[in-house]
């Protein structure tokens, strides 16, 4: 079996039309998800992925209403270390000899919206907000083995463009549980910390946007705003063809949890995705 560079144990991440609901927090995260983190593989040969994902996820963090999401699963990985993919962009993953990985990637954060929408994170319950835009963000990770193929990563998420959005990151853990002929899965514990700026974009609300909706004027300060537990099962049906499904559940934490515009403290996510490797 082709075992894909993107992830030691062919874990989907989380497609863009999720993880642009809150980059990171999620991953855990097919995201941020791993589905909870990055994990590398041997750089051996060139492999290509294609596939189809779909699932359901909050319209925002913080949303207590879900949206049908989908995208298609596109991965290159060139077999020296680099990338292209969907969801992580374009990047390399360098290995070390003692077992520790560092990865760096450009990609794209989807923004919010303060309407329904079906392409992009957003509600009608954010009338008067306004649109938080996308943002070309660069992404740096650094993880290693800490027990067996236990995997712990370390990922500072910067943006490159809309820089208000702020800096953010989050430290998750790969665990695999069952290893049994076709059948992987791997739990995902994972928290995310935000930025001052960050925490103001995402669930702040300024002077002018009390203003102009139904919430009150809100400034929350830097620290962890999510903790997420993800179940990852990847399911091998042949060389070329797998089935990848994730669940998971989101609690928002401190300042974030407080915030005026969330509806409910805890989410969930789940998705599916057919993919083939070649």
């Amino acid at each position: 079996m082709k075992q894909q560079a993107s992830n030691q144990w062919g874990v989907a991440r989380l497609p863009v039309a999720y993880r642009g609901a809150h980059k990171g927090a999620y991953k855990g995260a097919f995201l941020v998800a791993a589905l909870a983190s990055l994990c590398p593989a041997a750089h051996a040969e060139r492999t290509y992925s294609i596939g189809l994902a779909a699932g359901a996820a909050p319209r925002y963090a913080g949303s207590r209403d879900y949206r049908a999401v989908g995208a298609p699963v596109l991965r290159a990985d060139f077999g020296n270390g680099a990338f292209i993919d969907l969801l992580q962009g374009a990047g390399y993953t360098y290995k070390f000899g003692n077992g520790m990985f560092a990865t760096a990637s450009l990609g794209y954060a989807l923004g919010r919206t303060d309407k329904n929408r079906a392409d992009l994170p957003g509600s009608d319950h954010l009338k008067g907000m306004g649109n938080i835009p996308g943002s070309l963000m660069g992404a740096f990770q650094l993880g290693a083995r800490v027990y067996g193929d236990t995997t712990l990563s370390v990922t500072l998420d910067a943006p490159l463009t809309h820089r208000e959005r702020g800096l953010s990151g989050h430290i998750d853990l790969v665990v695999p549980v069952i290893q049994s002929g076709a059948h992987i899965v791997t739990l995902g514990p994972s928290v995310h910390y935000g930025s001052g700026r960050y925490m103001q974009t995402l669930f702040g609300v300024t002077d002018a946007q009390a203003a102009n909706s139904a919430f009150g004027q809100y400034a929350p300060k830097a620290g962890f705003d999510a903790a997420t537990l993800s179940l990852a099962w990847n399911y091998t049906l042949s060389k070329e063809w797998s089935v990848r499904t994730l669940v998971a559940a989101t609690r928002l934490l401190g300042d974030a949890a407080k915030s005026p515009i969330v509806q409910s403290k805890q989410s969930y996510f789940g998705m599916s995705s057919v993919n083939y490797t070649f």
